[in-house]
């Protein structure tokens, strides 16, 4: 083997050693990133949750101011409350089918 033979293969050595220093490197951060990312769905899927319960909590509100009564609209309030019902009975029409 010549002399330069031994630095073209010192060279090649080198360039492998600081590949492997980059692929250990690059997999730490992909390591790291997975970790965020699963802290991420993780975070979307309580904030999915908490956002349907306000949605339902919402919806309960809705359905009790079309409960109030106040002296003046008292047919209005009827008319809410029949519409409640027909709503309701296609709901259990739905369910039995």
């Amino acid at each position: 083997m010549t002399e330069d033979d031994s630095k073209l293969i010192e060279q090649f050595e080198g360039k492998i050693r600081k590949l492997v220093d980059l692929y250990d490197t690059v997999k730490c951060s992909n390591s790291e990133l997975r970790s965020q990312l699963e802290a991420k769905d993780e975070e979307i899927r309580q904030l999915k949750e908490e956002l349907a319960n306000q949605q339902e909590s919402y919806q309960n509100l809705k359905r009790s101011k079309v409960l109030e009564v106040s002296g003046h609209d008292i047919d209005d309030t009827k008319r809410r409350v029949s519409g409640l019902v027909r709503e309701i009975d296609h709901c259990i029409k739905l369910l039995n089918v």
